[in-house]
């Protein structure tokens, strides 16, 4: 009977201290890892920043979710938040928690949007999506050195750092020819108007120009002109680009993880950051079509030597 009664202590503290997957977290000061959706991109930056978090180990698991699991579970307050996406963002700040913040896989505009919004009252910093404008234009001077002129569209987003590309392009040769596009119904004319003065197209990333929706349309009236794209996703490439220069779910989940691991021992949030890691695809069967002398192998050289430059003192 003695030994039955412990039994069913025993059970009945398991029970109690184990956290159920959606249920409130059991130790105090956790992390969690806020998902703007389940899956994909998501899950693949969560799970990296996860990993880096539990480094050294000590601190506990974070409680990965999506966002909306984490609000409304009630789970007891994180002493920091990693959100992944723009929507886990925006959505843990309008849920009224005040800790700290990392939010990765969000684009850079995004981003000053959302601090902009919270007017200053909130410790939050960022691992960027977007690539420096120093490092896009290594790139196309570095691959196709005979094409001098940039055409790129800006839209509402990414006008904010037109003067950006522009000097850094400057300092290296090549002319940036802009146009502009602040709606789906201008997009086909400033495409065209940028296709006839420009050798070389550079996507950025934002969303009112490049689409699921006008993707397609943008690399045919590219390749028409022969023209190469240069995006910024290997999806990108899968669909049709010559480059992109990209960095993975996993390499910006990885150093978001590195930031809150520092935080939590102690460190003050940085400022936002560029993505320190990053590739170079090459699409080899658009690059003979065009002429272009790259190949499968290219891509792995180049981000070799752009890493090398950047590192070099």
């Amino acid at each position: 009977m003695i030994r039955l009664r412990h039994v069913l202590v025993f059970v009945f503290v398991c029970l109690m201290t184990y956290t159920f997957p959606g249920s409130a977290l059991a130790v105090d000061g956790g992390v969690w890892i806020a998902l703007g959706e389940p899956g994909g991109a998501y899950a693949e930056a969560a799970e990296a920043a996860r990993t880096e978090l539990m480094r050294g180990g000590g601190r506990g698991e974070p409680l990965v979710r999506p966002w909306r699991e984490l609000v409304a579970a009630g789970a007891a307050p994180p002493r920091l938040v990693v959100a992944v996406g723009v929507g886990a963002m925006r959505g843990i700040a309008d849920s009224g928690l005040k800790a700290p913040m990392v939010a990765t896989l969000v684009p850079r505009a995004s981003y000053q949007r959302f601090v902009e919004s919270m007017g200053g009252g909130r410790s939050v910093t960022a691992v960027w999506l977007d690539q420096p404008a120093a490092r896009q234009m290594e790139l196309l001077r570095l691959a196709l050195p005979q094409r001098r002129r940039v055409g790129v569209l800006f839209g509402a987003d990414s006008r904010l750092f037109e003067q950006e590309l522009l000097r850094a392009g400057a300092e290296r040769g090549l002319d940036i020819v802009a146009a502009h596009a602040y709606s789906g119904e201008q997009v086909p004319t400033s495409l065209q108007r940028t296709l006839e003065d420009a050798d070389i197209l550079l996507a950025l990333p934002d969303p009112q120009i490049y689409n699921s929706s006008t993707i397609q349309n943008i690399l045919t009236a590219a390749y028409r002109r022969r023209l190469p794209l240069v995006g910024f996703s290997a999806a990108y490439v899968k669909a049709g680009a010559l480059l992109a220069l990209y960095s993975t779910p996993a390499q910006v989940g990885t150093q978001a993880g590195e930031i809150a691991r520092a935080t939590l021992a102690g460190k003050s949030l940085p400022p936002p950051q560029w993505p320190r890691e990053f590739a170079v695809g090459v699409n080899a069967d658009v690059s003979r079509s065009l002429g272009v002398p790259l190949d499968g192998d290219s891509g792995a050289r180049l981000t070799d030597y752009l890493r090398t430059r950047e590192r070099a003192p």
